[in-house]
């Protein structure tokens, strides 16, 4: 099922949606079963349903309750500094923006800046 309100950041295609954990596990080990294709499930801050991510792009993070970006959102705080940089690479890969990583002030974490890029 998809949920109309989730889309990829990477092809605004709509995502699939899961309710339940065990929907999304199942769901990830017939990928690797049938298509030899890694996903890692992990819950939307959107809908609050589950998603599955391809293992190469996961990068685990939150919503940082007290960093804001440039336009006033919250950051996302990335739960590791490998995490960071997998995602900075990432974008970097998907839009040529160059991030670069710092620790997060205020959590246990690390936000991604344009600022001071490579």
């Amino acid at each position: 099922m998809t949920y109309n309100n989730c889309t990829s950041k990477r092809t605004g295609d709509p995502l699939k949606t899961y309710f339940t954990q065990s929907e999304a596990v199942h769901a990830a080990d017939y990928a690797l079963n049938t298509y030899q294709n890694s996903m890692v499930p992990y819950t939307c801050e959107d809908c609050g349903h589950w998603h599955l991510c391809p293992e190469s792009r996961h990068t685990p993070s939150q919503t940082c309750n007290s960093c804001k970006d440039r336009n006033g959102r919250p950051k996302q705080l990335y739960l590791s500094y490998k995490a960071a940089i997998k995602r900075a690479n990432c974008i970097y890969d998907e839009r040529g923006a160059r991030l670069s990583v710092y620790e997060c002030c205020h959590n246990y974490g690390w936000h991604l800046t344009k600022a001071d890029a490579w």
